[in-house]
């Protein structure tokens, strides 16, 4: 029943974090999929179209250096009168491209056939930048995080989780308590603890009265980005006195407040060869 319900709360919090972090609602304008997107802080409403190139409208956008270009998008290919205009960042959600050069044509057509203003295209090769899927039928564009975003924010959580296993070993109550959220739900051999009141109790009687402090070792063997949080899976050792205690577990932690925090964790003793090859 326990790791049933870690995998529902693991299923729920990961769930939620993707729809916030990466998933963009898509609008219709008669038929057609549209988004907003934020062009130097200014609104404006993009026709998603995957089969054609991303573009302007030159009635929202009339600044620019006068060509001519082949525009193919939903009503065909054909050539036209184009401005080449620059644009300093377009944001999607969460999501920012910088130093766009777009050519900016006259998309009166598709304003006039949903019967509202198109100020551009959002085409398939702006959507390949952002790492973009389309799942039309439930109005979505899901934009994957950057490979560099997620690299970034996984060595914030791994030094921010170093630090807290520091403030273990020294038995910092006040401070180890801010890695876990308030609502940190926890998972032990010893029971279930629900909240930051509850966890920072069976902390203090099991492990941060002891002389000397028991010491906690921590080995990393994996973590994944879901969304706006990271699950992380490890190997842990905790030293108290003669005894060792040695656990494989989870943890789901998300960053609130400018800081990563510790929402869901879980501990089961480790296969009986998991420490074998290290100790070998």
């Amino acid at each position: 029943m326990r790791s049933l319900l870690a995998a529902l709360v693991w299923i729920v919090l990961s769930f939620n974090s993707s729809a916030r972090a990466e998933d963009i609602p898509l609008r219709t304008c008669d038929r057609l999929p549209v988004v907003e997107v934020t062009i130097s802080g200014s609104q404006f409403l993009f026709l998603l179209d995957t089969g054609a190139t991303s573009m302007l409208n030159l009635k929202s956008f009339s600044h620019g250096d006068p060509r001519r270009i082949a525009v193919t998008s939903w009503s065909g290919t054909a050539e036209t009168r184009a401005q080449d205009v620059t644009i300093g960042d377009l944001t999607i959600g969460q999501h920012q491209l910088k130093s766009l050069r777009l050519p900016a044509v006259d998309l009166s057509a598709i304003g006039n056939a949903c019967g509202r203003r198109i100020d551009g295209i959002l085409g398939v090769d702006l959507l390949a930048r952002l790492g973009a899927t389309v799942d039309v039928r439930n109005r979505v564009a899901h934009i994957a995080p950057e490979p560099e975003e997620t690299e970034s924010r996984i060595a914030e959580l791994h030094r921010e989780l170093t630090h807290c296993e520091e403030l273990f070993n020294a038995a910092n109550e006040p401070e180890f308590a801010q890695c876990l959220d308030p609502d940190v739900v926890i998972f032990t051999a010893g029971g279930d603890y629900y909240g930051r009141e509850a966890s920072m109790g069976y902390y203090r009687q099991r492990y941060f009265r002891h002389d000397p402090r028991a010491h906690l070792q921590i080995t990393s063997r994996g973590q994944h980005a879901i969304g706006d949080a990271i699950w992380v899976e490890y190997d842990l050792r905790i030293t108290l006195g003669t005894q060792v205690i040695l656990a494989r577990g989870t943890a789901l932690c998300e960053k609130k407040d400018g800081r990563w925090r510790i929402v869901h964790m879980n501990h089961s003793a480790p296969p009986p060869d998991a420490y074998q090859a290290k100790e070998d």
